[in-house]
Order: structure tokens, then C-alpha cells, then sequence
């Protein structure tokens, strides 16, 4: 017990160490120092140090989530906790067939915006309609920014007539062009202050990509403004008075860069620290919930982000055995698994499984659900499927073809999931042979890799609708004559979900789109090109000492618990 005191301690003065110096360098010689204004600050851990924080970047996506580029930064709009739409910078959001959302006879469109009055940047500087045009026009893939899919693809030119108004000139239809914000970490139309990149940008994409102005020197608009960047220890951020939503109700926030869940875990325990973001995982969440039920020490919980799948090799080059390219064998895996049995091993009860690749909470899923076909457990059903598709089971208990012998099947997961070894066992009781393979983190990242699995790849995905469709258009099959890039990892093509997503894609009335949705997800859950099983937790937790923080957060919102991180306040 005295060694466990003894490391917190030594955990509590690490962290303390980090916290910056409140001596005045400019106070005078032979003057006291004035007495400090007396500021709480709040302290959340997260789990790595962000590659940048700005709302789009000209880098790969590493160390970056919507935790603090929701801190920093301002959009046209946001999405509250019911997943409603929000006007954020622009004082509304187009409604179509109206002057704000009007389509033309040739097929294109046009929204527009009126920005919020007297909109600053963090430095000072006017916020106007024109940076908007200067993030379109650099935000680019040749640049090295991800903008090579919707919304950004489909604008045709972004024009300011005057200071607060904004015109988007669209090349198609885009249902969706009402809230550019679209989840996760893809923020639509993102403003960039031209009074700051301009010149940077005029020297070519190197002097853009190697800017110090998406991290350390960034500034933006959002309800904090960056204070001070320690490398490799934390940043701070201030309130920002000038917020369009209002001033932030906590004066300093600082972000302690923790890489071991176990120390993070140690830090909010002995209340070092306020909130912890993405630094624990889930197993401490269970602890914490058992530890704090019936008490007022604090919440923990996890935010939904992303599904998990088990997606099925459709590339008979890379397919081995090949039975796995019968979708009589893929449904008889789907039958093989005890999807609830499965969640429970792996979530604690906390989650529940999924059977779509839309979300459940989704106003329209009744409309889904009606139209899937659905798995439950049910190994005959499984066996009856395999002896149809040629393949009965050996002395052994497993699975074998009359030609090639005793089949067995790969299945591999990035580092650290959790999934791979419950499903596997699930699958050997049921006859289906399986050798797992652990990918490194190096291979985890590795395209080609991910893309070129045997027969099964488990990986979690961005849970919103634009990312979960995309995955199973042949547009987007990662291949060698793509340089491995695209959202299509199991390689799946169907021209009747192509036609499907295509015309869910220029379809402006909800009825319909619903409608197109139910039949995507009929097809897919007939094709099976993934088997889905559950949603995939970020772990999360706060102390009492906070209010305001939300302890669930729905799928919509952007930043997840930080989404309304302006309104948090001491207790």
C-alpha cells in the first residue's frame, strides 16, 4: 500500500512539474510581484501528442482527434447532443428551395451563408467570408490536405461577395450540403486566415506542409486559444473572449500528453488531474464505474465513433482458401458467431452488437431494420450452408474440401484489438479453422498489408453514414493500380450498390433516401462483404469537480464529450 502512495505521489509531482511558472519576467527589480489572478485550471490527460490542431491539415492524420480540434477551432456549424444541426459561425444553415439552397436545371447547385457579425480570429484579426475562400483554394490534395472526397470533390468554386456572405457553387447534387460537418474529424469548409498564410502559401506545398502554423503557432476561432506548447509534456489553452458562442466559463484548460493508460488512470484517481479524454482504456472504465457506483466522485464512459467489421477478402488473387470467396460461406460465419455472447466477452455488457452498417440510432433505422437480413447464432444453419457450398466437416471437426483437404482460413486485426480471439474461437467451435495474425503497428498502417488479408480482416471504421457507405463502392477498392488508396478494403464490387449509393448520393428528398439506404443495406446484408459486430468504444472519464460534461455522447457531435466543452465549469 505504501509503494502504491508512493507512486501516485510521484505521479502527482511529475504532473505538477508541468505547470507553467506564474512569475512575471517584466516585474521590475526592488518591486513586489503583483498577486497572480486566481484561475482554476483544468486538467485533462490524452493519450499521445498531437500531430496538429488544426481543423484540416496539410498532413496525414496522426495524433489528431476532434477532442482538441474542437477546442481550437470554429465551423459554420455544429451538432448538438441531439444530433441536430446547429448554425456555429454562419447565423443559419441553407434550407432548400430557398434562396440559400437553390438547384438548377443542369443538374448543379448553389448554398450560401451569411456569416455572424464581428467574427475575430484568435490573434485579433477579422474572421470574414474570404478566409473561407483562401481554406478552399489551399486546402487541396495536391497540397497534401484529405479533401479528395465529399463535400470537398463536389464543390465547383467557393466565392465571398462581400465580407459576411459565403457562395458555394456545387457540381451536382449533394443531399447532405446543408451541414458540411459530417462526424469524426471531417469539418466541412474550413476557415484559414489568409492575413497569416498567404505568404506561406505562395511559396509551394513544401513551405505549407512544414508550416508550424497548424500546431505549435495555430490560430483559430474556436471557444480556446492556444497559451503555450511544452514538446513532449502538455500544451495550455486560454479562454477565448471573442468566442462567437460566448466567453468559456473555465479560464485554462491544459492537455497532459500521457501515453500510458495506467499513469493516466493513476493521475485522475488521485485527482491530479480533471478529465481524462483518450487516455484510459475501457477496462478502466468498467473498474471506474464499479469503484464510483453509488458515489459523486465522478462519470466514465466511452463515446461511439466507429464500427468494428469483419471484413471478407473478395480479390481471388489474394483469397485463400478459396471457399472464402463463396458467399455461402460467408453467411455461414456470420450464423457461427453468438454476436451477444461475443460483445459481452469483449465490452462487459456495455455494448451492444450491430447488423448494419447504418447506425441504430439513426432516425430513420425502423426502416433498416424492417429490410436486413439478419444472423442470429445458429451453427446447423452454418453446417447446412457448408455441406451446400461442398465442404463438410473431417475426423478432425474442421472443415475440408473434397480437393484442396482441410481448409483454413486467416484472420488478422491491427495492434491492440480486442475482437480477434473471441471471434476465432467462436469460429473453431463452429468447425471453421482460423490462424490469427496480430498486425504490428508499422503493418497497421501499411495499405497494401490491410488490403491483401487471406480471408478475414477485423477493423473498426468511422461510424458515419458518408465513410460506412463509401467502404463498399467499386470506385473505392484498394488495389496495386491505386497505389493501395481508397475505403474499399474487402475489395467488394457490386454494380447494384453502385447504382444504389449513386443515386442515395443526388437524391434530395428524405423519404427516398431512406428508402435507397434500406436497399443498400438489404444487399449488403445478403452479399455480406463484412460481417458488423459492434461499435467501437473510446474510453473516456471526468471528476464531479466538472460540470457540464456530458456523460453519453450521440455519434453526430463533433469533438465527442469536448463537444460543448465552452459550457464546462467547476463545481
Amino acid at each position: 500500500m505504501q509503494t502504491a502512495r508512493l507512486a501516485v505521489l510521484a505521479l502527482v509531482v511529475l504532473v505538477a512539474g508541468c505547470a507553467p511558472s506564474t512569475t512575471s519576467p517584466s516585474t521590475p527589480p526592488g518591486q513586489a510581484s503583483p498577486a497572480p489572478a486566481q484561475q482554476r485550471v483544468l486538467t485533462a490527460s490524452i493519450a499521445l501528442e498531437p500531430g496538429f490542431i488544426a481543423g484540416l491539415a496539410p498532413i496525414p492524420a496522426r495524433n489528431a482527434t476532434d477532442f482538441y480540434q474542437r477546442i481550437f477551432n470554429a465551423f459554420l456549424d455544429l451538432y448538438d447532443d441531439h444530433e441536430r444541426p446547429l448554425p456555429y459561425l454562419a447565423e443559419a444553415l441553407p434550407a432548400l428551395n430557398t434562396d440559400t439552397w437553390q438547384v438548377f436545371p443542369d443538374g448543379t447547385m448553389q448554398t450560401s451563408y451569411h456569416l455572424k457579425p464581428n467574427l475575430v480570429w484568435h490573434d485579433g484579426a477579422p474572421l470574414v467570408a474570404d478566409d473561407f475562400v483562401f481554406g478552399y483554394e489551399i486546402a487541396t490534395p495536391s497540397n497534401g490536405f484529405r479533401t479528395g472526397l465529399a463535400p470537398y470533390t463536389l464543390m465547383d468554386s467557393v466565392t465571398a461577395p462581400d465580407d459576411r456572405t459565403i457562395v458555394i457553387h456545387w457540381k451536382s447534387i449533394y443531399p447532405d450540403a446543408s451541414v458540411l460537418l459530417v462526424g469524426d474529424v471531417k469539418f466541412g469548409l474550413v476557415p484559414m486566415p489568409r492575413h497569416l498564410l498567404e505568404q506561406t502559401f505562395s511559396q509551394g506545398v513544401e513551405a505549407i506542409q512544414n508550416s508550424t502554423y497548424w500546431s505549435h503557432d495555430f490560430v483559430g476561432a474556436g471557444p480556446y486559444k492556444l497559451d503555450k506548447w511544452d514538446t513532449g509534456n502538455y500544451l495550455e489553452a486560454v479562454a477565448f473572449d471573442q468566442h462567437v458562442l460566448g466567453r468559456p466559463k473555465i479560464d485554462r484548460i491544459r492537455l497532459l500528453f500521457i501515453t500510458d493508460a495506467n499513469t493516466a488512470f493513476a493521475n485522475l484517481l488521485a485527482g491530479t488531474t480533471d478529465v481524462a479524454l483518450d487516455s484510459i482504456v475501457f477496462s478502466h472504465v468498467l473498474q471506474l464505474k464499479q469503484e464510483w457506483a453509488g458515489t459523486n466522485k465522478g462519470t466514465a464512459g466511452v463515446t461511439l465513433a466507429s464500427f468494428t467489421a469483419a471484413y471478407i477478402q473478395h480479390r481471388p488473387e489474394y483469397a485463400s482458401p478459396a471457399a472464402i470467396l463463396d458467399v455461402r460461406v460467408h453467411r455461414a460465419l456470420a450464423y457461427a458467431i453468438y454476436k451477444q455472447t461475443f460483445a459481452d466477452a469483449i465490452w462487459g455488457g456495455e455494448i451492444q452488437p450491430i447488423d448494419t452498417i447504418f447506425s441504430p440510432s439513426a432516425d430513420y433505422y425502423p426502416a433498416i431494420d424492417q429490410a436486413i437480413t439478419k444472423y442470429p447464432y445458429d451453427p446447423r444453419m452454418a453446417e447446412r450452408l457448408m455441406n451446400e457450398a461442398g465442404y463438410t466437416k473431417g475426423p478432425d471437426g474442421f472443415y475440408a474440401s473434397p480437393t484442396e483437404g482441410k481448409l483454413t482460413f486467416g484472420v488478422q486485426t491491427g495492434p491492440g484489438r480486442p475482437e480477434q480471439a473471441v471471434l476465432a474461437a467462436n469460429w473453431r467451435a463452429a468447425g471453421f479453422d482460423f490462424a490469427e495474425r496480430d498486425l504490428s503497428p508499422t503493418e497497421g498502417v501499411d495499405a497494401e498489408i490491410r488490403a491483401t488479408f487471406p480471408s478475414v480482416y477485423i477493423n473498426p471504421a468511422g461510424l458515419n453514414e458518408i465513410q460506412q457507405t463509401a467502404i463498399y463502392h467499386s470506385t473505392e477498392v484498394m488495389s496495386a493500380d491505386r497505389g493501395w488508396r481508397g475505403e474499399n478494403v474487402p475489395g467488394y464490387s457490386s454494380p447494384a450498390y453502385d447504382r444504389f449509393f449513386d443515386a442515395w448520393s443526388v437524391t434530395l428528398d428524405p423519404n427516398e433516401r431512406t428508402q435507397i439506404r434500406a436497399q443498400m443495406a438489404k444487399l449488403l446484408s445478403d452479399d455480406l462483404p463484412s460481417i458488423m459486430l459492434t461499435p467501437n468504444p473510446n474510453a473516456h472519464a471526468f471528476l464531479s469537480t466538472v460540470k457540464n460534461i456530458p456523460a453519453t455522447t450521440p455519434y453526430k457531435t463533433t469533438g465527442r464529450i469536448t463537444w460543448n466543452i465552452d459550457k464546462w465549469e467547476f463545481a
